[in-house]
């Protein structure tokens, strides 16, 4: 166990050298960084701090007797390590941009450019520019384009804009080109107000929907400055692409997990993994809990994220240049669970399996309304709903019955015999072709956390099969109920999609005994069963 603290230790806290330069240690790249002592402005203090922090946890690591982790302490600290991996990526990214955008205050050709075009564009207002003035700025624009490609690239466009507001050039030439910061639906906007605020300092303002180019931004401003004398600002707009391509990937936290960036409003930056539509700047967090993570500034939390679902959640504070950003990684809380069921599948299947065989079935489940239109499953075959089908099978006994849903979307039924696969013989594979025909047919990858399987039978003998093969496809023990009651003779089954209820009428071998109508719920969810035993 002590091995193990220490690898995560090395891991996870940089290893720094004192000398002219700091020397840090970067996991995610497998090398060594020199960082200059003003850039990311670390000051000498919070370094040595950060220097004896470590060896004083090193050591207390050595000498402590080692303490088993739990399995959700297990899961943060991997969501630590993927969380400051991005933090390191976008500061990266931040700084070096910044560094770039830093020297056009001093660049001499940008300032005459400034200048010329400045001058060229009052005449012009004015009508009093000359036809040999017109070529030679025809071909000075020309030139600062290639000299733009060579110099400041990573900038989406740059503005020049004079001391009255005038946007009098910019690269791209988009809906903001010869317009004033300071009117119209432009002095609304968070670039407008930051120059007025602060005329003759460097700023940097904050992604927010900027019209002109029908997308977020931000700006980094320069004031422009030639002799002493103010001219205006040059505003260097940042596309939001930059950074989402930070956060696209994060396949070391598995099929549900990954990173983002929020704004102090609670708004995505990047792109969201599970979700069809574009999310930047239009998915809003749950305020409450990004006003804690912001005010904590760095930890770990179990939270309901914006699907509506448990998720573990690792997050840090990151400042640039006054405006905080908030780095989050999570994984759905289900996904831990099943993949300590998946190391440990002997185990969880005897606490299951004692649990659902200890468990009283309810006699007062629903049962669906009168259908003009039953569609009746027999053994060995699998039907699809998508309307307003009720799908119906009977004499589930030796047999397994399975539904897999979605609401709105879908709904199968399968009646599956002792030859099928899910009991280990070599016949139909009634569940394989229902989950191909679901991945490749019916949902997007990102839809899939939303399936719900229902496996019925009054034995255990296909449950291992059937969960293992949900798994291998990318499901979770939370997307599978288990409706069980070995004291049955058998069940008939039916689905209806309109309402989306499954129900098992139970037939017990007294034919004079009630009726026992059941209804999937949190009580039959595999998930849930497990997740009781998760660090027994």
């Amino acid at each position: 166990m002590t091995v193990k603290i220490l690898v995560i230790l090395i891991v996870n806290f940089p290893i720094v050298i004192f000398s002219e330069q700091w020397w840090v240690f970067d996991p995610p790249l497998l090398g060594w960084e020199k960082q200059d002592k003003l850039i990311g402005k670390e000051s000498e203090t919070t370094m040595k701090r950060t220097l004896l922090s470590f060896i004083a946890i090193l050591v207390f690591s050595i000498t402590s007797p080692a303490k088993a982790k739990s399995v959700y302490e297990w899961a943060f600290t991997r969501m630590d390590y993927a969380r400051d991996e991005k933090v390191q990526q976008l500061k990266r990214y931040c700084y070096r941009v910044h560094r770039q955008a830093i020297p056009i205050r001093n660049d001499k050709v940008m300032l005459n450019f400034f200048e010329v075009n400045d001058k060229y564009f009052k005449m012009e207002r004015e009508g009093t520019a000359p036809d040999e003035f017109k070529c030679k700025i025809k071909e000075f624009r020309q030139s600062i384009r290639d000299y733009y490609v060579s110099n400041y690239i990573s900038f989406y466009d740059i503005l020049f804009v004079n001391k009255s507001g005038d946007i009098f050039y910019t690269i791209r030439k988009e809906p903001d080109y010869l317009k004033n910061i300071f009117t119209g639906e432009l002095g609304k906007t968070n670039l407008s107000k930051q120059l007025r605020k602060n005329p003759n300092e460097e700023t940097f303002v904050d992604f927010c929907y900027y019209k002109p180019s029908d997308e977020p931004a931000a700006f980094f401003i320069e004031p422009a400055v030639k002799d002493g004398q103010h001219l205006g600002w040059f505003v260097m707009q940042c596309a939001v692409n930059k950074v989402n391509s930070l956060f696209a990937g994060a396949e070391q936290l598995g099929m549900t997990g990954e990173a983002f960036l929020v704004n102090k409003d609670g708004y995505l930056l990047t792109e969201s993994s599970f979700v069809g539509g574009s999310t930047i700047m239009k998915t809003r967090l749950n305020d409450k809990n990004i006003k804690a993570k912001f005010k904590e500034k760095r930890g770990n939390k179990i939270v309901t994220d914006y699907r509506g679902f448990t998720v573990l959640t690792s997050f840090e504070v990151f400042d640039f240049l006054g405006t905080e950003w908030l780095v989050v990684a999570k994984v759905d809380e289900a996904q831990i669970v099943t993949e300590h069921f998946q190391q440990h599948p002997k185990y969880y299947f005897e606490k299951i399996e004692g649990f659902l065989s200890r468990s009283s079935v309810d006699k007062d489940g629903a049962f669906p309304k009168k259908h003009e239109k039953v569609i009746m499953v027999d053994m060995d075959e699998f039907v699809k709903a998508d309307r307003s089908e009720l799908l119906k099978t009977i004499g589930v006994s030796s047999c397994t019955a399975v539904i897999a849903t979605y609401p709105g979307k879908f709904g199968y039924m399968a009646h599956i015999s002792p030859y099928d696969k899910m009991y280990g013989s070599g016949g139909t594979n009634l569940l394989g072709h229902i989950t191909k025909k679901i991945k490749t047919y019916d949902i997007y990858k990102y839809e899939r956390r939303r399936v719900l399987f229902t496996v019925v039978a009054k034995h255990f003998d296909s449950l291992g099969n059937i969960v293992d093969k949900l798994i291998s496809e990318g499901f979770l023990l939370s997307q599978i109920n288990v409706l069980h009651n070995p004291q049955a003779r058998c069940a008939n089954v039916t689905f209806d999609y309109s309402e989306n209820l499954t129900c098992t009428e139970w037939l017990m071998e007294n034919p004079d005994s009630d009726k026992i109508i059941q209804n999937p719920g949190e009580e039959n969810n595999l998930g849930a069963i497990a997740k009781q035993f998760l660090d027994d």
